[in-house]
């Protein structure tokens, strides 16, 4: 697309606002759910060398195809280490593109600022930009969508074998970050646009078909891959839980069990402070339905479809509505930029509303949420213990026992040195005794020699319980989380966890 000078400074401006908000603190923000999975499931994978089998904490964990994972590790070997930073690079970069790509689809579809409107939109969405900063295979999902979407549109009518290829490619490469979501929810969002006028008839050929199986290959690859050469013994299949995730969850749901209306709620709420836009630009839209641009009534039928898929799936939550997000604040833009052109008068208020809504994003997300992570919580306890270990010995000397841990703290425990071994709640480890009692039972369970001198326990309990492994207090220092300056400030209490260093 040829830009003038002044659309490539309004675009360069958008990006680059959109980079601010995506990085500013991330490196300073704690692990935070889901994300956690990721981290423990990459670790693992980095200290065993092993990239075909998902573990989290020791057991089989297969329930995401293996990309979102290649994706973070490959960012810790560019960046020296698995940490915050390269832990959320991937989704990073996934929100950034999504946020041009949005700018893409506007200014080839619609009214002509209308991408830029939609960008400022999605970029400055708290919703969008807090899952951005967030280490899932969600962001990845919806710059997937939007990417399939934009190639489409560069050429609907073109049936050249290297743009099928381009294309399914695209819905391949998503599929294997989040699941078969990332064939459907493409092919709904251009139904209408290929029903109309008949556009699919030219489409049914022998070149689609052969690029439908190259497609197919490149998907099937990570699994054939993890059967070749993962572990025998792994005892779980990829394709047995693509079947569970995507299928047996849509029809038989058995977690997430949403109200029927989950998505009328959160759609709204996650596209604030937006939403009155898309919601206007909604009911403009169908009271004008047959005086309407073809392409915004393709726009609200994708929407459309896709708020009947999600809605039909048995299992619901809230942030299964982020690939809507970019095209409501689509829609919404539509409207504002045919009211700015009736009106000339709303250019200036529009973007001091994007600069408060992007400067209050900052605040909270990029300075206020990292500085409250701060003084205590898991980031300070890595660093504790660490701090303690690397006084008797060189880190990679330790080993590391994990009992039933919070998700959270593997992370900030690297060392550099053997995998972590993971004793599960429902082990028969030794709750009294002493660190002999304690090592011999690790020695006959793991098969392993265990120093204990070099070998720390690390536990996670409960607020207001008794530390586990008491019994080791006696030859070992003990290392607990601290209140976080958020904890301290809200007067709340999260679960802890204790590492038991042995004394020198």
């Amino acid at each position: 697309m040829n830009l003038k000078r002044t659309d490539q400074r309004a675009l360069l401006l958008l990006l680059a606002v959109t980079a601010l908000l995506l990085v500013l603190g991330l490196g300073s923000r704690e692990l935070w759910g889901a994300e956690t999975r990721w981290a423990n499931i990459s670790l693992q994978m980095l200290q065993s060398g092993d990239y075909f089998d998902p573990y989290l904490k020791g057991g089989p964990y297969y329930d995401k195809p293996l990309l979102s994972y290649w994706l973070i590790t490959a960012s810790a070997w560019l960046t020296g280490s698995l940490g915050p930073w390269s832990l959320r690079l991937s989704s990073v970069v996934a929100a950034w593109l999504s946020v041009w790509l949005t700018y893409l689809l506007g200014e080839r579809l619609l009214r002509k600022g209308t991408g830029l409107v939609a960008g400022w939109m999605l970029a400055t969405t708290f919703y969008f930009v807090f899952w951005a900063r967030v280490a899932t295979a969600d962001i990845l999902t919806v710059c997937g969508v939007l990417a399939a979407v934009w190639w489409y549109f560069r050429g609907p009518d073109d049936t050249r074998f290297w743009r099928y290829v381009g294309f399914f490619g695209l819905l391949a490469l998503t599929s294997l970050c989040k699941g078969l979501i990332g064939f459907i929810l493409p092919g709904l969002v251009l139904l209408p646009h290929l029903l109309r006028e008949g556009r699919w008839r030219r489409h049914l050929n022998l070149r689609l078909m052969a690029a439908l199986l190259l497609a197919g290959a490149l998907y099937m690859l990570p699994f054939v891959l993890s059967h070749l050469y993962g572990e025998p013994n792994y005892g779980e299949s990829g394709l047995g839980l693509v079947l569970r995730e995507n299928v047996v969850r849509f029809f038989q749901p058995f977690d997430n069990l949403g109200p029927i209306y989950t998505y009328l709620v959160y759609l709204p709420v996650y596209t604030l402070p937006w939403a009155p836009c898309w919601i206007i630009a909604l009911w403009v839209a169908l009271r004008r339905w047959r005086h309407i641009e073809p392409d915004t009534r393709w726009l609200i039928q994708a929407l459309g479809l896709l708020m009947l898929f999600f809605t039909a799936s048995g299992s619901r939550r809230s942030y299964y509505v982020l690939p809507l997000v970019p095209f409501a604040q689509l829609l919404g833009a539509w409207w504002v930029t045919q009211r700015m052109a009736v009106r000339r008068t709303s250019v200036r208020n529009l973007r001091a509303g994007f600069a408060v809504t992007a400067v209050l994003l900052l605040a909270v997300l990029g300075i206020l949420v990292p500085w409250s992570n701060g003084g205590g919580g898991v980031i300070r306890f890595g660093e504790a213990v660490r701090e303690q270990a690397s006084r008797q010995a060189p880190l990679a000397q330790w080993q590391l026992v994990m009992v039933e841990v919070d998700n959270k703290v593997p992370m900030y425990l690297q060392t550099g040195g053997a995998p972590f071994y993971y004793v599960a709640q429902t082990d028969d480890y030794p709750r009294s005794g002493d660190t002999a009692t304690l090592m011999a039972w690790l020695e006959r369970t793991s098969g392993k020699h265990w120093d204990p001198q070099r070998t720390i326990i690390v536990a996670h309990y409960l607020h207001g319980e008794a530390p586990p492994f008491g019994y080791l207090e006696s030859d070992h220092q003990v290392v607990t989380t601290q209140p976080s300056r958020g904890e301290q400030w809200l007067h709340t209490h999260a679960d802890q966890s204790v590492a038991y260093i042995p004394k020198a």
